[in-house]
């Protein structure tokens, strides 16, 4: 499916990824709702007004709120950070609930490489059942144990 813009996207679906080479926030009003999750992996997306909107989860919430992310442009605006609600270990844990009522989840992994693993398989799941995409032979070096 093609879509025009980024309200398009968040319009037709529930989960979000954002993957862009943004270097300041591009997105400032979305038509998301508190049943909308949203990985914000390139980190640097959404407005500080939307991350105040909205129920954060980070990997590491020290991590994230520095080097002009959205969160820490939040954090810049606000002069706080308790807008951070916890972490995904929190959750994982079972310390923390995985959403609360009204807000829409953001998920903002600052260098959290497993995200990007589970992604990959996802994609490559898909590739393989709809028999698309390029394999590209010799791309990963030979292992030898």
């Amino acid at each position: 499916m093609r879509v025009e813009s980024a309200n398009d996207v968040f319009s037709g679906a529930r989960l979000v990824s954002l993957a862009t080479i943004a270097a300041t926030p591009h997105l400032h009003d979305l038509p998301w709702t508190p049943g909308h999750t949203v990985l914000h992996v390139s980190l640097r997306d959404l407005a500080a007004r939307l991350i105040l909107e909205a129920d954060n989860v980070a990997d590491d919430v020290d991590h994230v709120l520095r080097a002009n992310t959205s969160l820490h442009l939040a954090e810049q605006q606000t002069g706080r950070r308790d807008f951070v609600r916890c972490t995904l270990a929190d959750v994982v844990a079972g310390a923390a609930p995985a959403r609360v009522d009204g807000r829409p989840v953001v998920f903002s992994p600052f260098g959290l490489g497993v995200l990007d693993l589970a992604v990959a398989r996802l994609v490559m799941a898909y590739a393989q059942t709809h028999r698309t995409g390029v394999v590209v032979p010799n791309f990963l070096p030979a292992f030898t144990g």
